[in-house]
């Protein structure tokens, strides 16, 4: 339980207020979780950051292979319940951290190889799972047959992290949602 209040504490405040700006001392005051308590789980700050890095993949993975799941649903109608999920944490988050992978990305230090290296393996892992998304919409024929479902997918990760930095700084939940349905236009 105290490990688990303070990854959510720490990745709350590490998006808000930025990794370099958090001490310990503050997730031990915001979280409630005694410092001897925090220490016993992480040795130092990037240990907790790592957490945090696992804390929100899980949380992505979990929807996307709900995602994957849902068969009986739409692609199309999954993509936008997905996007609605990611920007209610958005707007949940006052816009901080839009992509919480991108942001605790540029905010590690440069020596945090291993959180690096997880947040760039979860993008890895990102593509294959949209892909099979999108080839679930060529057989139910809500795409056109004969598109390159890898190539769509990495096009559409990089369309819609890019859609959720422009959001962030315009402000703009509904860039996220003109994005995708302007992607699932052009593949039908």
């Amino acid at each position: 339980m105290n490990r688990t209040k303070a990854v959510e504490v720490a990745a709350q405040l590490f998006l808000r207020q930025g990794y370099a700006y958090v001490s310990m001392d503050e997730v031990v005051r915001v979280s409630g979780v005694s410092k001897s308590n925090i220490y016993y789980h992480f040795k130092n700050k990037e240990e907790l950051l790592q957490a945090v890095v696992q804390f929100w993949i899980a949380q992505y993975e979990s929807e996307l292979y709900l995602l994957l799941s849902q068969r009986e649903r739409g692609v199309q109608e999954r993509i936008h319940s997905f996007l609605s999920l990611l920007s209610a944490g958005i707007e949940s988050r006052n816009f901080e951290g839009t992509c919480p992978f991108v942001t605790l990305y540029m905010q590690a230090p440069e020596n945090a190889s291993q959180v690096k290296a997880s947040i760039s393996n979860f993008f890895q892992e990102l593509v294959p799972m949209v892909e099979k998304l999108l080839q679930q919409g060529v057989e139910g024929g809500e795409f056109r047959k004969g598109i390159d479902s890898g190539a769509a997918a990495a096009l559409f990760v990089a369309a819609m992290e890019g859609s959720l930095i422009l959001a962030g700084t315009s402000r703009d939940l509904g860039i996220i949602e003109q994005s995708a349905h302007t992607f699932c236009q052009m593949l039908r």
